[in-house]
């Protein structure tokens, strides 16, 4: 296990910057994931831990080590890319020890190693076949071994089951996260999928435009956005502009409740779990609106509704007994006051 630090990496491509002054800290033994649109910066920066590029200015010490004179083969570092990079030519069993072989370990050694590392990914009777006999997932997991191989002090995936149908995918995230807390191994996941990576992390980095918007756990990155992108960009959100009078919330002169803040305007985001559908007619404060669409989505059960050109989204569990809005109905929404978080300005 290893702690890593990241002091200040900064780097440019021409005019673009890729990666604007990241600091970041990652404990012994810590699940992280990198999190973030297309092009946010986080493979840019697995890249400079890796050692694949060098940031312009910054630092990045591996247990107080310093890696920035450090070459990428010397780092202890293991990787999983998005292409995988298996060897179609070699076996499955000489694929995982290939990393060995180079290293000069000899045969029988680094065949009872490739054996072991088989057996913890669930492969252990496929040593002997090719790489192109193999299914997605299967290949996914011969890539991980191979990392895990040179018992490397830190695992980087980037993206590594972006190329996976849902179903597999998911399997192959519970998967990678019972083997990462089984070895302890200090682990940065580079994803664009937020289910992913609340289902996989134990902190979650929000990166945009080469910038970190948040770290935290997936329950504060969740529950508590910092930043009108991360409310956005988090799951489902409803983010409007109120003002406070008198310790009242108020959306367009419409009393949502009662809310400890000093008198002015702000902005806040409540998840649609945490709104609530009242008969226009009742008297709880909330939001008259008129519903828009109305979908089953399993277990949930979405209501779309528009007030004053706003676009609410709430969602319940789908119970036999419940009363479902149909299109056109007006309804009051409901805030509940205590899931409501105020945006930072």
């Amino acid at each position: 296990m290893a702690s890593l630090n990241i002091q200040n990496v900064r780097k440019s491509f021409g005019d673009s910057v890729a990666l604007a002054d990241v600091s970041l800290s990652i404990k012994s033994g810590e699940f992280i994931c990198l999190l973030g649109e297309s092009g946010c910066g986080k493979t840019t920066l697995l890249r400079q831990i890796a050692g694949l590029d060098m940031p312009d200015s910054g630092a990045i010490t591996l247990d107080d080590k310093d890696l920035m004179s450090v070459p990428c083969h010397d780092r202890n570092i293991g990787m999983v890319f998005q292409s995988l990079a298996l060897f179609p030519h070699l076996s499955v069993i000489d694929n995982v020890a290939y990393a060995l072989d180079i290293r000069g370990v000899d045969k029988p050694t680094r065949q009872a190693e490739a054996t072991k590392l088989l057996d913890m990914v669930g492969l252990s009777d496929f040593g002997t076949r090719k790489i192109s006999q193999l299914s997605g997932g299967q290949k996914q997991r011969v890539a991980i071994a191979r990392a895990l191989a040179t018992k490397p002090a830190l695992f980087l995936m980037d993206e590594p089951f972006s190329a996976l149908d849902a179903g597999l995918r998911e399997h192959l995230q519970i998967e990678i996260r019972k083997l990462q807390q089984s070895l302890g191994i200090t682990t940065i996941f580079v994803t664009h999928d937020q289910r992913e990576a609340m289902a996989v992390a134990d902190r979650i980095v929000v990166l945009n435009n080469g910038k970190i918007e948040q770290a935290g756990t997936p329950t504060q990155i969740y529950a508590e956005p910092q930043s009108e992108f991360v409310a956005n960009f988090i799951g489902d959100n409803n983010l409007l502009d109120v003002t406070c009078t008198d310790g009242i919330l108020y959306f367009k002169d419409v009393a949502l409740g009662a809310y400890t803040l000093p008198d002015g305007n702000y902005k806040i985001a409540i998840r649609p779990e945490h709104l609530q559908l009242h008969p226009s007619d009742s008297q709880q404060d909330g939001i008259l609106a008129k519903v828009t669409l109305v979908r089953s989505l399993g277990a949930m059960l979405e209501t779309e509704l528009q007030a004053d050109n706003k676009t609410f989204v709430q969602t319940s569990l789908t119970h036999t007994d419940i009363k479902i809005a149909a299109v056109g109905d007006t309804l009051k929404i409901g805030f509940d006051m205590t899931k409501i978080w105020v945006i930072p300005s």
